[in-house]
């Protein structure tokens, strides 16, 4: 049976980071690269569990910790590995979860022992080391992890295709025509989405290093910032977290 042949004004494709609209659209394009990382993902039951919301920085990598509504810990871990690892059973990734981070301060054990072995997952990290020509082509654009695939330690993969929404949909209803809105939203775009890929596996890479000397020179420049207090700290985010609206950016349209 053929395939639905659907006519349109314009194409939006938000498909992911396996984009085929990005591979129709930019066919010479590498597309997001292996990062060196894995990472695991699990929510467990928070009761009588005595935690500190935040992430630990180790040896093994990175593992946190965050609190939903519902009562329950989000669990996430990371840590590098040089090849992508294979497909494996529930119980094969709690195990090795224990195995990396079994040994970090309470209540790091408890936490792993409650991950329901067929409810963890683990992904291999791939980013948009190449950045695209554009995030459009012709009367198609991308956006999301499709445009700009990143490590998740900067908390901005969702973040920045909401942000590409908006954007789009703002730079299509002030342009005289689609081609010219874009071109804006790719201009808007493409210099914010690049930084914050480059500096999301740049954090990646600090949170994961394996190197000793490495581990002690991070460590000891984390306790310095923590001496100049939690503004100094903030300040590394500036560039993550002050975002304006296209609107409020650039000059009124009339």
């Amino acid at each position: 049976m053929p395939s639905p042949r659907y006519r349109g004004r314009l194409l939006v494709a938000a498909d992911g980071i396996r984009s085929a609209a990005r591979t129709a659209l930019f066919p010479g394009h590498p597309g997001p690269a292996y990062a060196g990382l894995t990472a695991w993902q699990a929510l467990v039951p928070s009761d009588g569990i005595d935690y500190l919301m935040g992430t630990t920085w180790s040896r093994c990598g990175e593992f946190g910790m965050l609190p939903m509504k519902d009562g329950r810990l989000y669990v996430f871990a990371e840590a590098a590995v040089d090849e992508p690892m294979p497909r494996r059973t529930g119980a094969d990734e709690k195990a090795e979860l224990m195995r990396r981070f079994g040994n970090l301060r309470p209540p790091v054990p408890d936490v792993i022992g409650r991950i329901d072995a067929e409810a963890v997952l683990r992904a291999d990290i791939h980013s948009m080391r190449v950045p695209l020509p554009a995030f459009h082509r012709g009367k198609a654009a991308i956006l999301g992890d499709a445009a700009h695939a990143m490590a998740p330690n900067l908390g901005q993969g969702a973040c920045q295709a909401i942000e590409d929404a908006v954007t789009l949909a703002y730079c299509l209803d002030g342009s005289g025509t689609i081609s010219d809105g874009l071109a804006d939203y790719t201009a808007a775009r493409m210099p914010r989405t690049s930084l914050i890929v480059r500096r999301s596996e740049q954090v990646a890479r600090f949170a994961t290093m394996r190197n000793p000397a490495g581990q002690v020179l991070r460590n000891g420049m984390l306790r310095a910032m923590g001496l100049l207090g939690s503004s100094a700290a903030l300040r590394q985010a500036d560039f993550v977290m002050r975002w304006d609206h296209p609107a409020v950016a650039a000059p009124p349209r009339r």
